[in-house]
């Protein structure tokens, strides 16, 4: 009589456990005779395996075998003998019951089986024989990701889709046709219905011969061995047909699609395998003309919701929860806010200590100058003709080269002899090659002005000063037609006077 196994869950007969829970049970083994055996263990296995093959390779290439495996669960326990080392025991005849006790991580993927692969768990019972193949036993279970569509409040929002096309008749387009889908919710879970209306307006003048609501299951498979591929697989989970809508007219459509046990939406894709739903429907029209198709998403949980009292206290403990950490965030919000005015305000008064430092820099340098001006006009300075600069005889010391002497003086100077040949009044010291700054003088006059303005073209410009030693050898040298250059600057703020009409007569006529 060979090796009997029976493994079996506690309280579940099914063996359907949500990612998270506790899974236990019982390994019944009934044996005959005396066995010689190194060791009894059992196993909680979960992977997900992806294998197809690639056309246009040899089927023996390694390029052809795309693949992929990933482990999820892998817990293991001796429950007689052990690993350690290799030596054999004697398992009586008899019938012996094994407990195991595990708890499933809460990442778990669902279990699913498709065409080119699975995510996959099982509890194996293994029995190590000395000198022979292990005696292998394995029992499957089904692990569901939990997905409650009552945790948030998307899944409540109603589900609706709108689109219009034109037909061309003839080379001449068309009435509009106007197709619109509309269901309560946005998630369902399996064993509800899915009730929707379907909304058709043919304007056009072509006939609608039928109308289709699919809900469909779109499963890619990712592979990572020899190189990164995907894979896509379509099943058609539920159908609803309805018929044809004439030319010129409008139908709605009322209906349900009915939910079998399906597993949920991949909603945190950590698996190379991930299951999609969408509703996709269709319009079909007469012959030589295109069909009107439109397809929505649609999420199907684990955890139908709820629209009782439960459901609503739920609700708004979730919203509560949201509450806080809303006020959580905006509170550290307005809190940075707050620092960065602070630090804001900061700088400003940093920048206006720094203004007000260099405005007063700035004085003090100023003053300094200013005194330093001064003290070097009362030391060095002095007024070409003992002249004070003033408009009354601004006209007089303006010219400072010797006149020859003659016996009989003129009585009655010339307005030649008066009108500037030179410079207005300067400010000269007796170190010609390192003068000091210099005050600005009173503002020229008239005369002094239009003498000036052949030289300078704007009357803004600044005005020059000169060394004495300048002024002499230019005045000495009256022969030279070089134009007189002058050496330092010195700046005057005037108005240039507006000349009445007639007043070159007057001046000559005063002379």
């Amino acid at each position: 009589m060979p090796i009997e196994c029976l493994i079996s869950f506690d309280n579940n007969p099914q063996g359907v456990y949500y990612a998270g829970q506790e899974l236990s049970g019982v390994v019944d083994l009934s044996v005959d005779a005396t066995k010689r055996i190194k060791g009894i263990h059992v196993t909680v296995s979960g992977y997900a395996k992806i294998r197809w093959i690639k056309k246009g390779y040899p089927r023996d290439s390694e390029r052809a075998m795309c693949r992929a495996y990933r482990s999820y669960l892998s817990s293991r326990s001796y429950v007689l003998g052990s690993c350690a080392n290799n030596s054999s025991i004697d398992w009586p005849a008899g019938e012996y019951s094994y407990t195991f006790h595990v708890i499933l991580p809460d990442n778990l993927p669902t279990s699913f089986d498709g065409k080119y692969g699975q995510i996959h768990y099982e509890i194996i019972t293994t029995i190590e024989r000395a000198a022979r193949h292990p005696k292998v036993f394995k029992l499957p279970f089904t692990v569901i990701q939990p997905l409650d569509l009552n945790a948030d409040a998307i899944y409540r929002v109603p589900l609706e889709i709108l689109d219009r096309k034109r037909f061309w008749s003839f080379c001449c387009p068309t009435g509009p046709l106007t197709v619109k889908f509309s269901t309560p919710y946005c998630g369902y879970a399996p064993g509800q219905k899915i009730h929707f209306v379907l909304y058709i307006n043919n304007e056009s003048s072509i006939d609608i011969i039928e109308c289709e609501v699919k809900l469909k299951q779109e499963v890619s498979y990712e592979s990572h061995d020899p190189q990164h591929e995907y894979r896509y697989d379509k099943h058609l989970i539920a159908r609803k047909q309805f018929g044809n809508v004439l030319r010129w007219s409008r139908k709605v459509y009322r209906g349900y699609l009915d939910l079998p046990s399906i597993p949920p939406t991949s909603v945190k894709p950590t698996c190379p395998i991930s299951v999609n739903y969408s509703i996709k429907i269709i319009v079909n029209p007469t012959e030589f003309h295109w069909k009107l198709k439109l397809k929505i998403p649609l999420t199907i949980g684990s955890i139908p919701i709820m629209d009782g009292p439960e459901a609503l206290l739920r609700f708004n403990r979730q919203q509560q929860q949201h509450q806080v950490v809303s006020q959580n965030l905006q509170m550290s919000t307005q809190q940075r806010q707050r620092d960065r005015d602070r630090d804001r305000d900061m700088n400003v008064d940093r920048e206006r200590d720094r203004d007000r430092d260099r405005d007063r820099i700035s004085a003090s340098v100023q003053q300094r100058r200013i005194s330093s001006i001064n003290n070097n006009n009362n030391n060095h300075g002095r007024l070409v003709g003992g002249l004070l600069p003033t408009n009354s005889n601004m006209n007089m010391i303006t010219n400072v080269s010797p006149t020859p002497t003659s016996s009989t003086p003129s009585s009655t100077p010339t307005t030649a002899a008066l009108r500037p040949t030179a410079m207005p009044a300067i400010l000269v010291t007796s170190d010609s090659d390192n003068p000091p700054d210099y005050i600005p003088m009173m503002p020229p006059s008239y005369e002094d002005a239009m003498a000036l303005s052949e030289k300078f073209s704007d009357d803004t410009e600044f005005l020059t000063n000169v060394s004495m030693s300048s002024i002499l050898s230019a005045q000495a040298d009256v022969t030279t037609s070089e134009p007189f250059k002058p050496r330092y600057p010195v700046y005057y703020d005037y108005e240039t006077p507006t000349i009445p009409p007639g007043s070159d007569d007057s001046n000559e006529s005063d002379t």
